[in-house]
């Protein structure tokens, strides 16, 4: 019996297979591993290296992280995460990611489900950029194009 109410089979992300696609500033990268417009939704894999900063953003749904190598911590929280621990973001939350002894032999990485759409915005509030599933799609597909590779299958 088919079920409607799923209607992609298993399917294994290789990350080995998947680029590591440039996000923002320098020293930041995505290796998305899931990708569902459908549903504004996807999985990736962050790395940040000396330097790199994920602009001051907010989340408009939940996300959660897994970090699987380095530390990392938000500039306006008093916390900071590192191997083996999972991190949940309420919607709403503003914060700055940054991984202070990250390195490129020794990058942070993390593993995040992110479940809709990230407004990046000013210190005053102003809203600099929105991404979406969408455009994650679109930068990884670019990238690929950039590349001169057909990437592998991330959207489902």
């Amino acid at each position: 019996m088919s079920d409607t109410t799923h209607p992609v089979s298993d399917v294994v992300a290789r990350s080995a297979d998947i680029p590591w696609v440039p996000q923002g500033s320098g020293g930041v990268w995505f290796k998305p591993l899931r990708i569902s417009v459908a549903q504004n939704r996807w999985v990736n894999i962050l790395k940040v290296t000396a330097g790199g900063v994920v602009n001051r953003h907010r989340h408009l749904a939940e996300v959660e992280g897994w970090v699987l190598q380095g530390r990392w911590h938000y500039i306006e929280h008093d916390w900071s995460a590192g191997p083996g621990d999972f991190v949940f973001e309420p919607p709403g939350d503003v914060h700055t990611l940054v991984a202070d002894d990250a390195d490129e032999e020794n990058p942070m990485l993390t593993l995040f489900s992110i479940h809709g759409s990230i407004e990046y915005v000013e210190e005053n509030g102003d809203l600099r950029y929105v991404e979406t599933a969408e455009t994650k799609l679109r930068r990884y597909l670019d990238h690929c194009a950039e590349l001169g590779i057909t990437g592998p299958d991330v959207a489902y």
